[in-house]
């Protein structure tokens, strides 16, 4: 187990980072103007750290140590871990957190990252072969 969250360290790192801004009351969060809002920025926020989030638990549960059920097939394992990360912070948005709203449209932006950042090592694993 000391080994596998040590292999993990950079993925559980950017998960508690994760939790912090998601989970951050709308008071502390700064205003946009509408017009910039009307283009949803915010999604690309989702994108960008949850891609990274992919990225990182794909890179973590490929390194000896790791549990042969999750080094085994780790691309599934980084978009499970990452939906349900995505997931339970929307619903903790919307039950939970003042003036933060759950939204399907970031939770799908969540798992769209997600895919993208383990998509990169996908790729990076398929060019290296040829």
């Amino acid at each position: 187990m000391k080994i596998f969250l040590r292999n993990n360290l950079w993925s559980v790192l950017w998960g508690f980072l994760i939790l912090v801004l998601t989970l951050m009351p709308g008071y502390f969060l700064p205003r946009v103007p509408v017009w910039v809002d009307k283009y949803s920025p915010d999604k690309l926020v989702h994108l960008f750290i949850f891609g990274v989030f992919g990225f990182l638990l794909v890179r973590g549960f490929r390194k000896p140590g790791t549990p042969a059920v999750i080094m085994n097939i780790p691309f599934v394992w980084a978009l499970l871990v990452s939906a349900f990360i995505g997931g339970a912070t929307e619903l903790a948005q919307g039950w939970l957190i003042p003036l933060r709203t759950a939204s399907w449209y970031d939770f799908l932006a969540d798992v769209a990252g997600a895919l993208a950042g383990i998509s990169v090592i996908g790729l990076h694993r398929y060019l290296k072969r040829e």
